[in-house]
């Protein structure tokens, strides 16, 4: 049994008010290879941090204290993962299914033949290792969603996403201000919060505001807040949302919307730290990382005289750009199925399939909206679904053939790419289980005829993964 390729010895903990039973447990559990903690009693065990991560449980049921049948109850109660298996010698034969009921993996009668507890402790810890192995895959798959090609919250395998992603990664290790450039739609809030999550802020708060959706006179309280009486309606004192990121990242979505006012006080902010609120003229300290999203061309504004230079230079230190769906037609393939089962998920429905004409259609839509427009469009399909069939597309947004993409389309283009992440998973399993065919088809969830079917179809004989 391995981990990685390290070698990997099986953890059991035995737990017996007896120091005879227990040291003869010990010894036998060594000679066969495994590592052995032993406890006096179900407390000790209990207090022992490593004990959700052995790979069984040996518990003698008879103990002054806590008694193996409250012990698993507790095991149970703490959502512990080891298999545990119960030993007496009192011969209770309906304690023991009651425990089975329960939750024991096993019930092992004192006194008890050497192979007869060897070979529970064995399947135990296959049990353990083979849900590892599905946790591992669980968790590799969650990567691999949409071909591994998911990160942040957005689904990318081109290589402008790619670039997209690493921009992310560099631009959350400084603390600068980050200029996010797209058009509506191409999820610049998502990179916006990529940045967040990942940088040394991401336990502060992250707070967006909508420049272009507020009047001039409301973002300026809204940013810098504002005194009681400053302006008509402000009944109370409130502190703006520059107050309320410290600590933290503000989003300032559609900065072209900022009037010239507020970038002289904004620039004030980001120049010392200082923020005025309206009416007062004692300022506050804020410590601030700023995000800023467009999807216009800031630099007509400033030739224009509509954006101040030195705001325009203190904001485009660093900037990511965010591509139309257009520019990444190949990633629609991925998303229509990721989109389709979050929107399943969401509204409690099965996973609908999709005609392939419908798909063709999609493939070649060209997307105005961007992946916004996409995930609403799946959205409106999979709650129009029939019979386990998605809605039809052209009757879910205005359609006009004429705007389609002129894409290399061919039938089944959808099905090959899923293909093409069947393939990649089914390679890494029998890469990682060298070959072995039983572990491979368990890891996977499939059966071994399943699994040959599939190694015929995409040419992986086993003996290319024998180490």
């Amino acid at each position: 049994m391995s981990r990685g390729n390290d070698k990997y010895r099986p953890k059991i903990v035995v737990i017996d008010d007896d120091e005879a039973t227990r040291l003869s447990l010990e010894q036998m559990l060594k000679l066969r290879g495994y590592g052995c903690e032993t406890f006096i009693s179900a407390e000790a065990a209990l207090a022992w941090p490593g004990l959700p991560d052995v790979d069984s449980i040996i518990v003698d049921v008879k103990m002054p204290g806590m008694d193996g049948e409250e012990f698993l109850s507790e095991i149970i109660r703490r959502n512990y993962p080891p298999p545990l298996i119960m030993i007496t010698g009192h011969g209770d034969v309906s304690m023991a299914v009651r425990c089975l009921k329960t939750g024991a993996y096993d019930f092992v009668e004192k006194p008890f033949e050497d192979d007869v507890l060897l070979a529970s402790v064995a399947r135990a810890c296959e049990k353990t290792s083979l849900k590892r192995e599905g946790d591992e895959l669980r968790r590799r798959l969650n990567m691999y969603t949409a071909a591994g090609e998911e990160r942040f919250g957005m689904v990318g395998r081109c290589r402008i996403m790619q670039d997209v992603f690493e921009q992310i990664e560099v631009a959350a290790k400084t603390d600068l201000p980050v200029l996010i450039i797209g058009e509506t739609g191409t999820g610049k809030e998502l990179v916006a919060r990529a940045i967040h999550s990942l940088s040394s802020r991401s336990k502060g708060p992250f707070i967006a505001v909508n420049a272009g959706a507020l009047p001039e006179n409301l973002l300026e309280s809204e940013l810098f807040g504002h005194a009681r009486g400053a302006f008509t309606g402000a009944d109370k004192a409130r502190d703006g949302k520059l107050v309320t990121a410290s600590g933290g990242t503000l989003l300032l979505d559609e900065v072209e919307s900022i009037s010239a006012a507020a970038q002289v006080k904004l620039l004030r902010v980001l120049e010392d730290g200082l923020v005025y609120p309206l009416g007062k003229d004692e300022p506050q300290r804020v410590n601030i990382r700023l995000l800023a999203t467009t999807k216009i061309n800031l630099q007509e504004l400033v030739r224009d005289g509509i954006m101040r230079r030195d705001f325009y230079h203190r904001i485009f230190v660093f900037s990511i750009m965010v591509p139309p769906l257009r520019d990444r037609a190949e990633d629609i393939p991925l998303l229509i199925p990721h989109f389709i089962k979050l929107s399943a998920g969401r509204n409690n429905m099965p996973v609908p399939e999709v005609p392939e004409r419908i798909l063709e259609t999609m493939l070649r839509f060209p997307w105005p909206g961007n992946v916004r427009q996409l995930k609403h469009t799946i959205e409106k399909m999979v709650i129009t679904s029939s019979n386990r069939v998605i809605g039809n597309f052209s009757e879910d947004i205005d359609f006009d053939s004429s705007r389609l993409l002129s894409l290399p389309v061919t039938p089944g283009r959808l099905k090959n790419e899923l293909e093409k992440t069947e393939k990649a998973v089914i390679e890494q399993v029998l890469r990682e289980n060298s070959g072995e065919i039983n572990l491979t088809a368990q890891t996977l969830g499939i059966s071994r005829r399943a699994l040959y079917e599939r190694m015929k179809k995409y040419n992986l004989p086993k003996e290319h993964f024998r180490n």
